[in-house]
């Protein structure tokens, strides 16, 4: 072997490592084994996590149940008009709010119960309330509705229509805000966080001597549109609707390919080991057949490496395996594959019997 290097016009560092990589070839293996997570035997932490994808998300989970709409609600404007009767034409009308007490002060009246009432039932509480106060004797009573009261609330990110809306107070919930916005948007992730502002503290603390009132800090929900867990989702005045934009997610493609590079995985799309290497250009010697994915793994220090073969990949699709993102796969050198690799560098100086794998 050594004689025959010395026949070709090759560089003496070539040489040496291609005297190295026979010896290695052939010489007794006696290296200690690394442990490897088997891709086979992936424990269920370790495995990539499924994307949420919206195409698959019921929306309409998080509308909000609305009641009969035709009943009043605190903080609703309603036209309140009275005709007593005795003088016709004589007409008291008033805009009238319902305070946070459901109550309506009406003229000459005082104050009524409204909320919860539809308007013909509103009506005729009025002028009940008028009669027992010994105001009217038989007073016709109209009520209409005004202006609901409606809550403003701002919804950001990846939408149609970034904006402030204002959304009616009895059915603010995530549904009428991302209607209110347009739609999401195509780049829209699962992720949602809701900002409620501050609030008055219900209960004021012993020893309180008045002053401005004490408010409770403000509060932000994080919703997974694709898991969403059991929760209050209605909207406040004031709240904030922040739609994350889904972020891109790359794998790395190193060692023995023909294009090593950055692999982005498709949006709402799994990305599996074979892909991977197919989109680097494949390898670069077809006996190449061992491969390292290198992976983070939340709440562990230290990523952890899987192993497994190109060829078992082939054969089982539980060897072909989802890819995370950040992965890193390295095709990787062996003995053989590094004698295989100079000699197929001696090729390019004059060798021209075929090599099987090259």
């Amino acid at each position: 072997m050594i004689s025959l290097f010395a026949k070709r016009s090759l560089p003496p560092r070539r040489k040496v490592l291609a005297c190295l990589a026979v010896l290695f070839l052939l010489a007794p293996t006696g290296c200690r084994q690394s442990v490897f997570y088997q891709a086979n035997n992936l424990p269920p932490d370790l495995m990539a996590p499924h994307v949420g994808s919206l195409r698959r998300v019921d929306l309409s989970q998080f509308a909000r149940h609305v009641g009969n709409s035709k009943r009043l609600r605190v903080g609703d404007n309603i036209e309140v008009s009275i005709v007593t009767g005795v003088n016709k034409g004589s007409v008291t009308s008033a805009i009238l709010r319902l305070d946070e007490n459901g109550m309506a002060n009406v003229p000459l009246i005082g104050a009524v119960r409204l909320a919860g009432l539809e308007l013909v039932e509103a009506e005729r509480a009025i002028s009940e309330q008028s009669i027992r106060a010994g105001k009217f004797v038989n007073p016709n009573v109209t009520v209409q509705l005004d202006k609901r009261r409606t809550n403003r609330v701002t919804v950001v990110g990846a939408v149609q229509e970034p904006n402030t809306y204002e959304l009616p107070a009895g059915g603010s919930d995530l549904l009428d805000a991302f209607a209110a916005a347009g739609g999401l948007a195509q780049n829209a992730d699962t992720i949602v966080e809701i900002r409620h502002p501050p609030e008055p503290a219900p209960v004021q603390p012993a020893g309180y001597r008045g002053g401005p009132p004490l408010m409770n800090p403000p509060q932000t929900m994080r919703i997974d549109l694709a898991h969403p867990a059991p929760a209050d989702y209605r909207l406040r005045d004031g709240s904030t609707v922040m739609v994350m934009t889904r972020p891109k997610r790359f794998v790395h493609v190193i060692g023995l390919v023909n294009r090593p590079d950055q692999i982005e995985i498709p949006a709402e799309q799994d990305l599996r080991l074979l892909d991977a290497i197919s989109q680097a250009g494949g390898r670069t010697l077809s006996i190449a057949d061992k491969v390292h994915v290198i992976r983070k793994v939340p709440d562990r220090a230290e990523p952890v490496v899987i192993e497994v073969s190109i060829k078992e990949a082939k054969r089982n699709g539980k060897a072909n395996f989802r890819l995370a993102a950040s992965d890193v796969i390295s095709v990787e050198e062996t003995p053989t594959t590094f004698v295989v690799g100079t000699l197929k560098d001696f090729i390019r100086f004059g060798f021209t019997s075929a090599i099987p794998g090259i």
